[in-house]
């Protein structure tokens, strides 16, 4: 009687045991060398990875993206049929994580793209790019849905710079222009600028900075005010070198126009 009721006690520890073996699985794609193929965009997949590992090629990835942890990592590969751009999201996910993305073999270390949350990366056609999603914190897991889809066009940015300003009474200069811009996150643009004059033996340098910018494909004034911490701007010539900065999810436009600018003195 005695070893039976030991026995069936051992069983009863055994089974929760077995049970949480079974629903820790390894994860398919737990490799490189097994990843999922992603084979059309847009694409969702959706997957526990509560069984999932990380390995010796992914802290090497990450030493180059510096994420906290690289747990549950799993991989997907995807060979672009044209040139391009991907994105890949998992933030419909259960738990929080990020993206390293390679070109070529993962062991060669090319690490083109990383991030939380959210990855683009320009793609070739005829090139294969790796992808491993992964928890940033001490998570071993979850329910991971990641979704892979075409990056929208790059963006694109002009600026022009009207050849007159003026010399405002405080010393400053305020400069304008147009620009354009479009595919890009309004606040994350901007137009930056300098200006130099030379005034006497002294060269009197200042910055602008105008941000945020409307990147609507259509065309906008701009006016910024460079203030300088050597001097004082004045009635006369300045040298100016403008940028306008587009920033879309995974790359920048920058337009750029350099010349004289006239500056009149401001009225009193």
């Amino acid at each position: 009687m005695k070893r039976t009721a030991l026995s069936a006690a051992a069983a009863l520890i055994l089974v929760p045991l077995l049970a949480t073996a079974a629903s820790a699985a390894p994860a398919p794609n737990d490799t490189a060398a097994t990843a999922t193929v992603v084979s059309a965009l847009p694409s969702t997949i959706e997957q526990d990875t509560t069984g999932a590992t990380t390995d010796a090629t992914d802290a090497a990835l990450n030493a180059q993206c510096g994420a906290p942890f690289t747990n549950a990592s799993v991989w997907f590969r995807y060979t672009a049929s044209a040139d391009g751009g991907v994105i890949a999201d998992m933030s419909a996910s259960s738990y929080t994580g990020g993206f390293l993305v390679t070109e070529g073999d993962p062991a060669g270390g090319n690490l083109i793209a990383c991030g939380p949350t959210t990855v683009g990366f320009a793609t070739t056609a005829g090139q294969t790019y790796y992808v491993v999603a992964f928890s940033d914190t001490a998570t071993q897991g979850g329910n991971l849905v990641v979704t892979f889809d075409n990056a929208p066009p790059p963006p694109e940015a002009t600026v022009t710079v009207n050849p007159r300003g003026v010399a405002n009474k405080d010393g400053s200069a305020t400069l304008s222009g147009t620009y354009s811009c479009s595919n890009a996150d309004d606040f994350f643009s901007d137009i930056e600028g300098s200006l130099t004059q030379q005034v006497g033996r002294v060269k009197i340098n200042g910055s602008f900075f105008v941000n945020p910018i409307q990147c609507d494909r259509a065309t906008h004034s701009w006016s910024g005010t460079a203030f300088t911490d050597n001097g004082v701007f004045k009635g006369g010539k300045g040298a100016n070198v403008t940028f306008a900065f587009a920033c879309g999810t995974f790359e920048c436009a920058v337009g750029y126009t350099e010349q004289t600018v006239q500056l009149s003195g401001a009225k009193k």
